[in-house]
């Protein structure tokens, strides 16, 4: 049984390792056939992401957002509800707590949590419309939290450049009061903030969640077999209403802890995508939360260091975004990669030794 969870482990890191890998391989012939140098590309990709301490901290807090909407994504999947709206529910959750951290006034021990939770409320708010959609109509949730995504962003960003615009920034809401700002881990010139901290908590809790409770263990159930479920008693819309709840309040607190904490206030367009980077963040570690940490690192790593890519090599930054999409891509050719390794670890386990072959047993 030990040995079937530890190949079970093996086979899921390996899958993951070869997609990465050979989105690697593609991105480069792509940055080839663009006439750039892929080796220079990838070492200014490197330094940009890891070159200095300054470097690191950035590339930490780049991957804050992107550690919570993998959480998000994940506990999603774990049900079986494929939550694509990740990014709209970041971006309300960034205009909830933009909201609260401008418009009320408290001490700071207590503004930064309202703020947070507040933030948490908008992500599960617009949420709550595909999972109702999806428990009363049947509306397939993947279609909905995609629609989801456009309303969000151009009725976020009328909000934002009109009734809640600030005095000074055309495109920005007003700053946040310095009771809501959540405090720096480390001085300036670094930009590493209690963020990371929070998102490190969360993944514990999913971890607890999702393994030592009940809400938990009917989740993975329905995500299991969601027939046998029924059949057990459990309700399974239900439990995939509560899934997608659940996962816009992480993804809104994503939104909310970039108010907080980077920007000081809701800047248009601040997210570059982090809700669809929670889909490759949340793929590579295969669901667990504890990888989701490892993986969101490296994505806010790429996304750091593709700015240097750009700057000393011509490299586009965008190539960041083709390589997130090659990962996706063959993720999904995972049966495929699974075979092949299945395949040769077989053919290790019937391959006889010398000794063997030559009559002896040692």
């Amino acid at each position: 049984m030990i040995a079937k969870q530890a190949q079970k482990l093996f086979f899921n890191l390996a899958i993951s390792l070869i997609s990465f890998a050979f989105a690697l391989v593609v991105g480069a012939v792509v940055i080839a056939l663009l006439g750039e140098n892929p080796w220079l590309a990838y070492q200014a990709l490197v330094k940009g992401a890891f070159g200095s301490p300054i470097a690191i901290s950035v590339s930490i807090t780049k991957s804050v957002p992107m550690i919570l909407t993998g959480l998000a994504v994940a506990l999603a999947f774990k049900c079986t509800v494929f939550n694509i709206g990740a990014e709209g529910q970041l971006l309300f959750g960034a205009l909830f707590a933009a909201i609260v951290g401008v418009y009320v006034s408290l001490p700071p021990f207590l503004h930064i949590p309202l703020t947070l939770l507040a933030a948490m409320v908008g992500g599960m708010c617009w949420a709550f419309f595909p999972a109702l959609l999806r428990q009363k109509c049947n509306v397939h949730v993947v279609i909905s939290t995609i629609m989801f995504n456009y309303i969000a962003q151009y009725f976020v960003q009328y909000l934002i450049l009109g009734p809640l615009k600030g005095p000074t920034d055309a495109s920005a809401s007003y700053p946040i009061q310095s009771t809501a700002v959540l405090p720096p881990i480390l001085k300036s010139p670094f930009v590493l903030n209690l963020g990371i901290v929070i998102a490190l908590l969360l993944i514990v809790a999913v971890h607890v969640l999702l393994s030592k409770t009940t809400i938990g263990y009917e989740m993975r159930a329905v995500g299991f077999n969601p027939n046998a479920s029924e059949t057990s008693g459990i309700n399974v819309s239900k439990n995939m209403f509560l899934a997608l709840l659940l996962s816009g309040a992480i993804a809104g607190l994503a939104g909310g802890i970039e108010v907080t904490g980077s920007l000081g206030k809701y800047v248009n367009g601040f997210s570059p995508g982090y809700g669809f980077n929670g889909i490759p963040v949340a793929l590579m570690a295969r669901g667990n939360p504890f990888a989701i940490f490892f993986t969101a690192l490296l994505m806010g790593a790429m996304r750091n260091g593709s700015l240097m890519m750009q700057a000393s090599v011509g490299v586009s930054r965008y190539m960041v975004d083709i390589i997130q999409g090659l990962i996706i891509v063959f993720l999904c050719g995972e049966f495929v990669i699974r075979y092949y390794l299945e395949r040769l670890a077989s053919k290790k386990a019937q391959t006889p030794t010398t000794a063997e072959e030559g009559g002896v047993v040692v």
